[in-house]
């Protein structure tokens, strides 16, 4: 059964463009062409169902949205480094009435009047540059969280398909229980009817035969159960048609990455801390932060900026008096412009607690940085001893089938002579159906670990074809 593990690095870079991201050393694509559907039709191995889910599961598809939102911050941030233009424009009609030595003055004016203005922010003391680098590093910090989504989703399909592959393997070895219960019966009924057996022995191994029909209805639910818990991994319905191809012959004996380093788990830890997304991620929250407190120090200083305006006004008036009227036409055009500086002298301490505020939330972070560092290196620590017993409980899995099938074939041949009871012969047979269900679990137990220690460093290597952008977008 071979192990499929994936990383993938930043999908949006710091201009908040997308770009290709890496699966191998050599190997980029686009992700134009990234798209996965599900196929009910089609039976799913590991690396399929890890391209299925990284397509469809949901909380990919959230972190996805998260890096959207966090680059469409970035160009927020940059917009103030160019001019703003805006046009405003008014139009209508208006009749008012003015009291004369002669009587009334009635005016009656449509007028038109665009105005366009212009307003440049020449110098602010930083402000900009801080909001750029703030949202530059929170774009960091989403784009790596997507990073560990991915690993988290990875995992969780990995986890689900090892722990469904057992079950399958326990529900054979449930089935070859069930038929050896029938035999055995079978045998008894034979002993029972040439007046060599009891009546005890046979309710005994009918008994037996009922534990080995429940054994496999239980074995059954649990499929079921993984199959479902599979199928959601994959962001799927936990009730879809999804067909699953389990993993071949699980070889032990082949040295991994981690065990090439002994007893050497500093150095996974060393691999961890410089690998890990979310590690890296809380890295770019202090950035962040560092840049929210420039920020508000930079709110003390005044701005300069340019402003001005142009405008032109068309007018059409008519006044009349008793005994006299006329109508007018003309129209004008006025411009401004000026540089304006402004500075908020006082503002009742709100700066002030802003600077106390970010450089409280910078330390935050700090320490969230730590906790994460100190998790990772819990974390590296307890799968890869989880991973040395793991590999020692299927060596010793397998040699436990080897011995309980001799025992029992040894203990069938002595009951067929009359040499062994039916009890003896039934605790072999329950010995060799518990060490088949200790073999499948032990084998998805190792698989398991060594993707949780994976994991755990940050470090994957692609299974071929697998894409990662989801099928929504």
């Amino acid at each position: 059964m071979a192990l499929l593990l994936v990383l993938f690095p930043r999908a949006w870079s710091k201009e908040g463009n997308p770009v290709d991201l890496i699966i191998g050393p050599e190997k980029p694509f686009p992700l134009s062409e990234v798209t996965t559907s599900f196929e009910p039709g089609k039976s799913y191995e590991l690396s399929s169902l890890i391209e299925l889910g990284l397509a469809n599961n949901p909380q990919t598809r959230s972190s996805w949205f998260n890096a959207l939102a966090s680059s469409a911050q970035v160009g927020q941030a940059k917009a103030p480094y160019f001019p703003k233009l805006s046009l405003n424009a008014q139009g209508g009609y208006d009749k008012t009435w003015y009291p004369t030595q002669i009587g009334n003055l009635g005016v009656k004016t449509t007028e038109v009047v665009p105005e366009l203005d212009l307003e440049y922010l020449l110098l602010d003391f930083g402000r900009r540059a801080a909001d750029v680098r703030r949202t530059v590093a929170l774009l960091d910090a989403a784009n790596l969280g997507f990073s560990r989504n991915i690993q988290n989703t990875v995992y969780a399909i990995q986890q689900s398909y090892f722990a469904h592959t057992a079950t399958l393997s326990q529900r054979e070895a449930a089935k070859a229980n069930l038929e050896l219960s029938k035999t055995i019966l079978g045998m008894v009924e034979a002993q029972v009817a040439n007046g060599l057996g009891t009546k005890p022995d046979l309710d005994t191994a009918q008994k037996t035969l009922q534990q080995a029909d429940y054994d496999l209805s239980t074995a059954d639910r649990n499929v079921e159960v993984t199959l479902g818990n599979l199928r959601v991994a994959a962001g799927l319905p936990a009730n879809a048609p999804l067909k699953v191809i389990p993993g071949g012959n699980l070889d032990t004996t082949k040295t991994t990455p981690y065990e090439a380093l002994g007893t050497q788990v500093d150095k996974l830890i060393d691999q961890a801390i410089l690998k890990r997304p979310d590690l890296a991620a809380r890295q770019a929250d202090i950035r962040a932060s560092r840049a929210a407190v420039e920020r508000s120090k930079a709110d003390f200083m005044p701005k300069v900026s340019l402003q001005g305006s142009a405008d032109s006004y068309t007018y059409s008036y008519t006044a009349s008096v008793p005994g006299q009227q006329g109508t007018f036409n003309g129209s004008c055009i006025g411009y401004s412009g000026f540089v304006v500086m402004s500075w908020d002298l006082f503002d009742g301490f709100q700066r002030v607690e802003k600077v106390k505020q970010n450089q409280a939330e910078e330390s935050q972070a700090r320490a969230n940085a730590d906790t994460t560092r100190l998790q990772t290196t819990k974390d590296v620590w307890i799968a890869y001893n989880d991973f040395l017993n793991s590999k020692k409980k299927v060596s010793f899995a397998d040699a436990l089938v080897v011995s309980a099938q001799e025992n029992f074939n040894s203990a069938q041949a002595a009951f067929n002579n009359q040499l062994l009871n039916i009890t003896e012969l039934i605790s072999n047979q329950s010995a060799l159906a518990a060490a088949r269900f200790q073999q499948a679990g032990a084998r998805a137990d190792y698989l398991t670990s060594l993707a949780a220690l994976s994991l755990a460093v940050g470090q994957f290597a692609p299974p071929a074809g697998t894409k990662v952008k989801p099928a929504s977008l």
